[in-house]
């Protein structure tokens, strides 16, 4: 007995369901674990393969989960030959990727670098520099207690600095309206929402449509062998 041709074409997207559902590659989730070790290149954490692991260094470093921040004044290959800071893309420690700061603290002997703090087709990452501003300050008269004298004066303060990461590409940004918008024209039900966000929403809510974007758009890495 002959088989109805709808039942062919429900077994034969039932098998090819089955194939899509076993791919060789891993969807890169929001706090998705990369390999530990030391990347050189951008491409090699879309890989998802470092260059080198932490068995095969020595290194001096600080880092912190909490504040996703590590600071790192020399690796060196145990085979010989120390690597310039300056030479590496990123490291990886604990599944957290760590973006390299390239302007950070020279006088320190250090490079600062940066923990993804969402990872996806865009991530996520902040830092902190040191800016100055010119505060008012006035000299009062102590037996009048009337100022006598104004003037500004420079303050360095710390300032939290917000970057987005393009995984296709590897182009870094700073996360603002006009830099998420740049990156979303695939999604225009999403452009058109963040586009219509008012300035007190854009605070609010900027973050929350970085993390609905990577949701609906995902992007994958090779699966680990």
């Amino acid at each position: 007995m002959k088989r109805p041709l709808y039942l062919i074409y429900i077994l034969f997207l039932l098998d090819a369901t089955t194939m899509v559902a076993q791919p060789d590659s891993v969807q890169v989730t929001r706090n998705f674990q990369f390999e530990d070790g030391i990347y050189l290149t951008f491409e090699e954490l879309q890989a998802n393969r470092p260059s080198l692991s932490w068995e095969d260094v020595d290194a001096q470093l600080v880092a912190s989960q909490q504040t996703f921040m590590a600071q790192v004044v020399y690796i060196r290959k145990k085979d010989g030959g120390q690597l310039l800071l300056d030479s590496i893309w990123g490291i990886c420690l604990k599944g957290t990727p760590f973006v390299r700061l390239p302007d950070t603290a020279p006088e320190q002997q250090a490079m600062m670098f940066s923990g993804l703090r969402v990872r996806g087709r865009i991530g996520y990452f902040t830092y902190e520099v040191e800016k100055t501003e010119m505060v008012e300050m006035a000299a009062y008269n102590p037996l009048t207690g009337r100022p006598f004298r104004k003037g500004a004066i420079p303050r360095k303060v710390a300032a939290v600095q917000e970057q987005i990461l393009h995984f296709e590409d590897g182009r870094r940004n700073p996360f603002s309206r006009e830099g998420f918008l740049e990156w979303i024209e695939d999604d225009q039900q999403l452009w058109r929402t963040v586009a219509d966000l008012s300035d007190e929403e854009v605070q609010e809510k900027l973050y929350k449509c970085l993390l609905i974007y990577n949701d609906r758009n995902p992007v994958y890495v090779p699966a680990r062998e």
